[in-house]
């Protein structure tokens, strides 16, 4: 197959439609059209269906287009890589976080990141944990800081212990529970709340600890995705409740209003690892920057 095709092939199903597709990709339809017949040749099965909405993808051309995207992005890498030398930057890390503790962490260590390394350029993305993994299973980060909700990590991949951490319950200083500062059973009863994230794989374990420590049901009025300044700015304009981890929270304390509120339970553990490619390992750059990293998330 021609690589090129399956870059097409991806494009046609994001743009919905050959003619948008062709338009993007600087080509004729008839020519666009041809490749396209080309590949399905090669598949052996129908990569799309017409209609008058658009292009629908089948089974196979989205996983065929699935692969088109991967060669995609390692084209805009290579193409970074260039630009990148051409600046005097030997090095890139690209570097996944969790909205909360990248906002309580990066500020501070990508600058003694630069400092350390100075011929390197970061990429930053923050997301879900979940989703961050994911992400660096296919090649999309070189290192990924976020908490765990397997027993081991998934086959050619490592992960290190970045800080030991638990959850808690947080809420506004205006907020009718900050006060007492503790949640009794049955007081956060009909209380609204803010969930960081949605379908999360951690949400048994958060549900547990809050039922255990006599909170009946939550309300959840709002739902933030991958973004941590909007959650904690709503947070404290007192009319929610959330389940937060402590230690990007007590990093972040000074810049958010925010109180904690007791639980008549232990709170539910949470550590926060280092993740990446076992490959990574085997480049003595990459691991130096590793052990700054472990050694600059212990120090603060």
């Amino acid at each position: 197959m021609d690589p090129r095709h399956l870059v097409q092939l991806a494009t046609i199903l994001e743009k919905g439609s050959i003619t948008q597709a062709s338009r993007h990709l600087h080509l004729t339809q008839p020519t666009l059209t041809h490749n396209m017949q080309t590949l399905e040749m090669q598949a052996g099965g129908t990569l799309f269906e017409r209609s008058r909405f658009g292009v629908r993808s089948t089974p196979l051309g989205e996983m065929l287009a699935r692969e088109g995207r991967a060669i995609a992005r390692r084209l805009q890498d290579a193409a970074e890589v260039s630009a990148r030398h051409r600046s005097g930057l030997r090095k890139q890390l690209r570097l996944g976080s969790g909205p909360i503790v990248g906002a309580a962490l990066l500020p501070g260590l990508t600058q003694v990141l630069l400092q350390r390394f100075p011929d390197i350029a970061l990429s930053i993305q923050s997301d879900r944990p979940h989703l961050l993994v994911e992400q660096l299973i296919d090649g999309r980060h070189d290192l990924v800081i976020a908490p765990s909700w397997l027993d081991k990590p998934p086959p050619g991949i490592e992960r290190f212990l970045l800080v030991p951490d638990d959850l808690g319950v947080f809420c506004g200083r205006s907020h009718p529970l900050a006060v007492q500062g503790r949640i009794e059973p049955g007081a956060a009863d009909g209380m609204s709340w803010i969930s960081l994230g949605t379908a999360s794989p951690f949400d048994q374990a958060v549900r547990e600890m809050l039922t255990a420590a006599g909170v009946g049901s939550t309300r959840t009025e709002i739902t933030v995705l991958g973004e941590a300044f909007m959650l904690l700015r709503i947070l404290g304009a007192g009319a929610h409740l959330s389940v937060l981890p402590h230690f990007p929270m007590r990093l972040l304390q000074a810049h958010f209003p925010l109180v904690e509120l007791k639980l008549a339970v232990p709170p539910q553990p949470r550590p926060i690892y280092l993740w990446c490619r076992s490959t990574l390992l085997e480049d003595p750059g990459f691991v130096e920057m590793k052990e700054v990293i472990l050694g600059y998330a212990a120090g603060v």
